[in-house]
């Protein structure tokens, strides 16, 4: 009895939980069937845009150089003595042959008097003996020796001339004299450095760029300068000298430039950053360098057209600045006045999808947008992948 009972009872549970399991799937079916069905996604992805235009780019290379002047010596003495005299003020201008600095020439004085006197008497003993020759009383060897006694007279008056000039220093060349390290009354050794001259009417840049662009290098290229001392401030100047050969240490080439710096506001030795312009392009198209996007090792952008971005591969040139700007010169793919998008490109996926283009500048939402453009030829990206935005350097 008590059996049958509980079989009864187990029957009567499972009963009411298979009907609770079908009314729950019945409530769920039928509450699903009045759910709105979801929304296909659409509508135009808001990107940023930028329009390509035309504008005179440069291949620039960058380097470090160092002023010099276009003449520069350091005027030292060619023989010992005191300091008699100094003729000239620390910093001042010289012009060339100017008297800058006197030794006590009283030894050198007396010397070319003395051989002067021996000049004169030698010169009377040739002209007694020309009269004695003349009249046969003399031999041709007697006449000989005069006129060698004569000459080496001659030579030794030149000799103590020479030393007496020596004892006067003068400038070698029209400049801007340094700051002495003597005194008068010093006594000077021969080849003690006495004081520096600069002849900076014009000056010069040396640099270095590596071995790779020797094939670009000519004279007359155009160079800009710029120093810390004046920040903001470009001197223009140009190749005068190319090296002959490549320094085997660092596999650099040697350049000299040549600047005229009327304001005479450039020093000597002086540190410069250098930018050489290899090569100057008129009338390139250029886009923003953050428009680039590649994928599987080629370039291309979105060109925006009736609203709809499409992929467009093109083919890259110069990388450079314009107006403090990464910009891109585009060989192929793009034309003056196309627009491109710059940003928000991981959002578009396909070839062909609807935009809203955003005015960076304006912070707008806009039909249109201006700024530069620019790529390399690509291909459109894999299905259901997104291309990522280019960083390498152009080919």
């Amino acid at each position: 009895m008590r059996t049958a009972f509980n079989s009864r009872r187990t029957l009567i549970l499972v009963l009411a939980l298979a009907g609770l399991v079908i009314a729950s799937l019945a409530a769920i079916r039928f509450n699903a069937g009045n759910l709105p069905a979801p929304k296909a996604a659409g509508g135009p992805v808001v990107v940023d845009t930028a329009v390509s235009r035309v504008a005179t780019i440069q291949d620039a290379v960058t380097a470090i150089g160092s002023l010099r002047a276009a003449e520069s010596v350091m005027v030292k003495s060619e023989i010992s003595g005191r300091v008699a005299r100094i003729s000239f003020s620390d910093g001042a201008r010289v012009m060339k042959g100017d008297e800058l600095i006197v030794f006590d020439a009283g030894i050198q004085q007396a010397q070319v008097q003395q051989a002067r006197a021996e000049r004169d008497l030698a010169s009377a003993k040739l002209k007694r003996t020309q009269e004695l020759f003349g009249k046969k009383f003399l031999s041709a060897a007697a006449l000989d020796d005069a006129q060698a006694s004569e000459q080496i007279a001659q030579a030794k008056l030149a000799l103590a001339q020479a030393t007496l000039d020596k004892m006067t220093l003068r400038a070698p060349f029209s400049g801007v004299i340094g700051i002495r390290q003597i005194s008068v009354g010093d006594y000077i050794k021969e080849g003690a450095d006495l004081v520096n001259i600069e002849d900076i009417s014009s000056m010069k840049a040396d640099f270095r760029v590596p071995e790779q662009l020797s094939g670009r290098l000519r004279v007359d290229q155009t160079v800009q300068l710029e120093s810390d001392a004046f920040p903001g401030v470009v001197f223009p100047a140009r190749v005068t000298a190319i090296d002959a050969a490549v320094d085997a240490s660092g596999r650099s080439l040697l350049l000299r430039a040549e600047l005229r710096d009327v304001s005479k506001r450039l020093k000597p030795g002086m540190f410069v950053r250098v930018r050489l312009v290899l090569e100057t392009r008129t009338n390139a198209v250029i886009i923003p360098e953050e428009a680039l996007v590649t994928s599987q090792g080629k370039v291309s952008v979105f060109k925006v057209t009736d609203g709809v971005a499409v992929i467009t591969p093109v083919r890259v040139g110069l990388r450079t600045q314009v107006d403090q700007k990464a910009v891109v010169e585009i060989l192929e793919g793009l034309a003056k006045d196309e627009r491109v998008v710059t940003a928000g490109q991981i959002k578009i996926r396909g070839s062909q999808v609807p935009v809203k283009s955003v005015d960076a500048t304006a912070g707008a939402a806009t039909g249109a947008a201006t700024g530069a453009a620019g790529g390399s030829p690509a291909a459109p990206p894999p299905a259901g992948g997104a291309p990522t935005t280019m960083n390498k350097k152009a080919p």
